[in-house]
């Protein structure tokens, strides 16, 4: 994802200081070490030094930055093309603003997807899907968090490592749809026990049965089921632990006094019903390929994934709300 239209307040005066750093090692160099697992890579531009970004447990990037001084970081994620100097404090595009597809194991194919090195790809070899940029996690104590930071500060329930995910899965369905068609489908995350009591199966539950491990949202092969599942009918129920719980629900919950934006249909309605009666959050993909979060009852975002479509929708938020806008995704977040 480049960084293109992006608007900078101002340049970085260490890009001199940097080189094309060739990586030094295939994953964080720490992390492999120690056997540790991280989330997304970042390349320092001065040696070739390989760490995790903040969204990892142990932050070896930016923990580099402070003990070495090296500045400026690149994303070694397929699919981006950004930099972020430390002492500038500023986001901008690589310096030729193409995306880079730097050489990688098996261990890391996967943007987002959390191994530990030390498993063998025979064992699990995750399914490719590209990543969304994640532009939040790079400095700690300047913007932590991920793409979907505006989203989280707005819910009542926000367990990041696994809402995210969940975001963003519906995210790639409503911007991929399925054999050449658009789709619409329903996710809720988080208070799973009270969304199971109240809503039913509408046919035998297709992920019924299967471990815990092979349901966990963050499952690149979990993610492509989740996506044939998402053309039949009904919600995902999807717990604080990340755990897909239930597929193909219909959700009974009707809250009387839901108020929603002229052009929702049911599945809104629906959604917005469940996380008032609930404490869960809902997350509906229309077919019109936009996603829109409820929470308690309220509309409080709402995601384009196609920059094109801002020329053809109104936003239904009231004011105010602000936007972000992260590659070709515009985030559109209620203020309180």
């Amino acid at each position: 994802m480049t960084m293109t239209g992006m608007i900078m307040a101002k340049n970085c005066t260490h890009i001199d200081l940097t080189d094309a750093a060739t990586p030094l090692s295939e994953g964080c160099a720490e992390c492999l070490r120690t056997g540790d697992d991280w989330v997304h890579l970042r390349l320092c531009l001065t040696c070739g030094h390989v760490g995790c970004c903040d969204d990892s447990a142990n932050k070896h990037a930016t923990a580099h930055f402070h003990a070495m001084g090296h500045p400026v970081i690149e994303s070694l994620e397929p699919g981006e093309a950004w930099r972020w100097c430390y002492v500038d404090e500023i986001l901008f595009p690589s310096e030729d603003g193409v995306m880079k597809s730097y050489p990688a194991e098996n261990h890391n194919v996967a943007p987002g997807y959390i191994r530990s090195p030390n498993i063998s790809s025979e064992e699990n070899t995750p399914a490719w899907r590209q990543s969304l940029p994640l532009v939040g996690d790079i400095a700690a104590g300047v913007r932590s968090g991920g793409m979907f930071k505006s989203i989280c500060r707005r819910v009542r329930r926000c367990n990041k490592k696994n809402l995210e995910p969940t975001i963003e899965l519906a995210v790639e369905i409503a911007r991929e749809g399925r054999e050449g068609r658009r789709i619409g489908t329903l996710f809720t995350f988080g208070d799973a026990d009270r969304v199971l009591a109240r809503s039913r199966p509408l046919i035998l539950d297709p992920l019924a049965g299967h471990p815990d491990q092979s349901r966990e949202i963050r499952d690149p092969n979990l993610r492509g089921t989740i996506k044939e599942l998402a053309q039949l009918d009904g919600a995902f129920v999807v717990s604080d632990q990340g755990i897909v719980v239930s597929a193909c629900r219909y959700l009974d919950a009707m809250a009387s006094d839901v108020v929603l934006p002229y052009g929702m249909a049911s599945r809104h309605l629906a959604g917005a019903s469940i996380s008032q009666v609930t404490d869960a959050v809902a997350i509906v993909v229309s077919e019109s390929s936009m996603v829109r979060v409820f929470d308690d009852g309220r509309l409080v975002a709402e995601i384009i994934p196609e920059l094109w479509l801002m020329d053809h929708y109104n936003v239904q938020l009231s004011q105010p709300y602000e936007e972000e806008r992260l590659g070709d995704l515009a985030v559109i977040t209620a203020k309180p």
